[in-house]
């Protein structure tokens, strides 16, 4: 049975003061390595190594396990050639080896290099997906060959990509696989002033990008957290209890911590500290799903909501009080805000007057108004309740018995809101959680076998499912009324509607903006008005002949009705 990758937080004891020094210790000398290693990725003279941290390690453990004299040449000759950031990553890591008290082990400083390099790896990758979106209108202008050539500049984290980035113009190899499909591509190749260019133009996006829109990760991150994979932990479980034993700074010794609960441990721990100096793990946990999808069952639609959690397309609401829990933790965290603001700002007013009685009343401010461990205890414990209200409804859903679900309908996940609301909506938005609805959504459903369908929501709460009409007049809050056909329900089961119509659409397809799908769905609104107005006028004549009642205006209505639920359908 297939496995679902899950990470738990598991709570432990505090240990003694000594080992709680030691692990604050190796918190802040792990996250100082780090902080090096990233600053060392960001140089331009090791941001290649990225592309295999493997090779860089075994290059800095050969380096490291020279003699004194080598070692001392090795960082002159590195100094010498222009690698000042790697021979200080030696002499750092030099240091450590020759420690004679507590210092960070080898195993450790590994784990921070293979962490840090993964994070450059993500950040040039993101680099490149937004290069590529800045210039999808650029590409067009270009002939085939051109744009064959821009694109392979931005196919990967690889050398030409580093080489554009150094100022250089890259040209495609013949004799290296990767390249050699490129260059059989086109029989006459690039001019040298195409050439420079086209590799212009990409440079000078890539460097927007990295400058305006994807930043590299901040160092500061590191120092409340430590890894450990499996070679520097060891799980010893006894009748009372289960216990962890880790890695220390002191070789052959090991930090114990009593766990609560049990359950299997496997894979890289990671060990986190608040500001409020707390500690708690972050444990891998096997999560077993079902073997393969689901072959019969229904097909629902689901719209995202605030005020309820989701609306399906069945005509149901679930976790109908979680805009109440979002908007209490939203005005509750803005009054805390405020007051805070208040007495911050009466602190750095007292620090500037002069006299003791000034400097005694700062400083009960700050010990007793301004401190971050009561309020982040609240709001973890606030958050709680709305993770627990998700996966109940959640389980609830894709758990049932009676008429299964086999696939689900949702908007694109990936979609981000760019509408901006007042002040007060906007801040209650902002912590609306829809990350991690999406992130459960897709969780269960894999857990459950269950398939995710995306599609388009543009206009979905807008649009009448029976006749099209999309009109801002349709939609008032939380109700809908069409303003054509008169079509009326709640605006989120509307929308769950229209997001299961959706599936299999090859008009209005993900990607689209939603200019684009209101012509496609105004087109849509005509034809089903001059159908509907085809059918009444040859349904007329015949309902003139019979005597006019109540029983043929009835079967009239319903005529109607249902010609208009059956263009619908189509």
């Amino acid at each position: 049975m297939p496995n679902l990758e899950r990470t738990l937080v598991r709570q432990f004891e505090m240990p003694d003061e000594t080992d709680r020094v030691s692990l604050d210790r190796m918190c802040s000398s792990y996250g100082f390595v780090a902080s090096k290693f990233l600053f060392a990725f960001q140089t331009r003279e090791l941001r290649d190594e990225v592309r295999d941290f493997r090779a860089f390690r075994n290059k800095l453990v050969a380096s490291l396990s020279k003699k004194p004299v080598e070692f001392n040449q090795r960082l002159a000759d590195l100094r010498t050639i222009g690698k000042a950031a790697e021979a200080s990553l030696l002499a750092l890591l030099r240091e450590l080896k020759e420690a004679s008290g507590p210092h960070l082990q080898a195993r450790h400083w590994k784990l921070a290099l293979e962490e840090t390099s993964k994070m450059a790896m993500t950040h040039w990758k993101s680099v490149i997906a937004e290069a590529k979106k800045k210039l999808a209108h650029t590409l067009k202008r270009f002939n085939d060959q051109d744009r064959h050539y821009a694109c392979w500049l931005l196919c990967g984290v690889n050398r030409q990509f580093f080489e554009l980035l150094d100022g250089r113009i890259p040209v495609p190899n013949p004799e290296v696989s990767f390249d050699r499909n490129y260059c059989l591509s086109y029989d006459r190749p690039l001019s040298s002033k195409t050439l420079r260019s086209i590799a212009g133009v990409v440079r000078r996006t890539v460097n927007k990008v990295r400058r305006d829109s994807v930043c590299y990760p901040r160092t500061k991150a590191f120092h409340n957290r430590i890894d450990f994979d499996a070679s520097c932990y060891t799980v010893r479980s006894t009748e009372e209890a289960q216990f962890l034993e880790l890695m220390s700074l002191q070789p052959g010794k090991r930090i114990s911590l009593r766990l609560k609960g049990r359950s299997k441990i496997l894979g890289t721990l990671q060990l986190i500290r608040d500001t409020a100096g707390t500690y708690s793990l972050r444990v891998y946990v096997p999560q077993e799903c079902e073997e393969e999808k689901r072959k019969t069952g229904t097909v629902i639609g689901i719209d995202l909501g605030y005020t309820e959690m989701m609306a399906t397309s069945e005509q149901e609401l679930l976790g109908t009080d979680l805009g109440q829990y979002f908007s209490a933790i939203s005005d509750k965290r803005r009054k805390n805000s405020e007051g805070r603001n208040r007495m911050y700002s009466l602190f750095r007013n007292l620090l500037k007057k002069s006299g003791k009685d000034n400097l005694a009343k700062a400083e009960r401010i700050r010990k007793h108004n301004l401190g971050r461990k009561k309020q982040r205890a609240r709001y973890t414990r606030d958050i709680g309740v709305i993770k627990t209200i998700v996966n109940r409804e959640l389980n609830l859903l894709f758990s049932r018995k009676k008429n299964p679900i086999k696939e689900i309908v949702v908007e694109d996940l990936s979609a981000r809101m760019k509408v901006h609301f007042g002040k007060k909506w906007n801040r209650r938005l902002s912590g609306w959680m829809r990350g991690y609805l999406q992130e459960r959504i897709r969780y269960k459903a894999k857990k459950f076998g269950i398939e995710v369908s995306e599609v388009n929501p543009a206009h979905s709460s807008r649009e009448c499912p029976r006749c099209h009409c999309t009109d801002k007049k349709n939609r008032l809050g939380d109700s809908f009324k069409c303003s054509f056909c008169g079509y009326h329900g709640h605006a989120d089961l509307v929308a769950a509607l229209n997001i299961l119509g959706r599936l299999g659409d090859k008009d209005i397809r993900i990607g689209m903006s939603p200019s684009r799908v209101k012509a496609v769905l105004d087109g849509r609104y005509v034809g089903w008005k001059s159908l509907n107005h085809t059918v009444s006028d040859r349904t007329s004549g015949a309902a003139r002949v019979v005597n006019e009642s109540p029983r043929s205006a009835s079967s009239k209505s319903e005529l109607r009705s249902n010609v208009q639920v059956c263009t619908a359908s189509k």
